[in-house]
């Protein structure tokens, strides 16, 4: 190997993997094609190619390029979503919790301990019949859940700020819900990301409840919570696919809105109700629908069956 054509190549290192799988090779020919008896390559060829490898990984951020199919992405959170929704009913256990070990459970009713269960139980109902197969069924009691956040929010905000940091929650169950009726479903969510992300995120969701129960508001504890989200998320939709990091965007809404939550204070203060609105629901929608995690219209794949 010339040195020029080491040069090249290091020069289209900068460009995505799967391009240069495709493309490098002949993208190299026409470069050293093209540079005669030089040694090295010219200021230019470096501007040029340092240029279309920022515009190409710039596309590919907002899904420019047409490389991700945002069904597709919608199909793994029709598998996945239901069961990281579970994560939200960390809180109440936690108040479950704290009431068991004063050994007062007795003394308040559950729906002032707890009064989201209802909701949280039927996501997990949710998530045992995607498992089972029965899409749509698990579509009618996703819709079912979706309503009661929105109850909750109007009626019995209690532990939750629901028009605020939990603002994820109620975004990624009416997500889950769309995708389990309109998307390619489950079946092809397994397809993309394999039956092992379901045992992954299993595993994720039980220690990220644990951490969050045992150690509610002790900062080590919640940061460690965080990076077990986060990190068995990617995990189980797939870090390396382009689908599967934009899937688990869509999945760890909750964890962006505590983000936001956290920076809103530290910025802001209080806010007034129409800002937070804006700010923990619109802002996370706009910014999927720019990194292309949502499609602009929702549309079942004429080869996908309902199932």
């Amino acid at each position: 190997m010339s040195g020029l054509e080491r040069r090249y190549r290091r020069l289209l290192s900068w460009f995505p993997r799967d391009h240069r799988e495709r493309h490098g090779e002949e993208m190299l020919v026409v470069l050293m094609s093209g540079a005669g008896e030089r040694e090295r390559p010219t200021a230019r060829d470096f501007a040029d190619l340092l240029w279309a490898a920022v515009r190409l990984h710039a596309r590919r951020v907002v899904a420019a390029d047409g490389g991700v199919d945002p069904r597709d992405v919608l199909a793994v959170v029709s598998l996945l979503g239901p069961l990281a929704l579970v994560t939200g009913a960390t809180t109440g256990l936690h108040e479950v919790a704290w009431w068991v070990r004063a050994g007062a459970l007795t003394q308040m009713p559950w729906s002032t301990q707890f009064p989201d269960a209802p909701v949280w139980l039927l996501w997990g109902v949710v998530a045992v019949l995607v498992l089972w197969g029965s899409r749509r069924a698990a579509a009618v009691v996703a819709w079912v859940a979706t309503a009661g956040f929105v109850l909750l929010a109007a009626f019995y905000p209690a532990q939750h700020w629901w028009l605020g940091v939990d603002a994820g929650w109620v975004l990624v169950g009416l997500l889950t819900a769309a995708a389990l009726t309109w998307s390619p479903g489950p079946v092809r969510g397994r397809e993309l990301v394999g039956g092992r992300a379901v045992v992954v995120l299993a595993v994720t969701v039980a220690v990220a409840v644990g951490l969050g129960v045992l150690g509610h508001r002790l900062l080590p504890a919640e940061l460690l919570r965080v990076v077990v989200l986060v990190g068995g998320t990617l995990a189980a939709c797939g870090s390396r696919s382009r689908v599967g990091r934009r899937s688990a965007l869509v999945l760890l809404l909750p964890v962006v809105t505590a983000a936001l939550g956290v920076a809103q204070w530290l910025v802001l203060g209080r806010i007034p109700v129409a800002a937070e609105v804006a700010l923990f629901y619109g802002l996370p929608v706009v910014a999927l629908l720019a990194l292309g995690g949502l499609p602009r219209r929702i549309r079942r794949r004429p080869d996908q069956p309902v199932t």
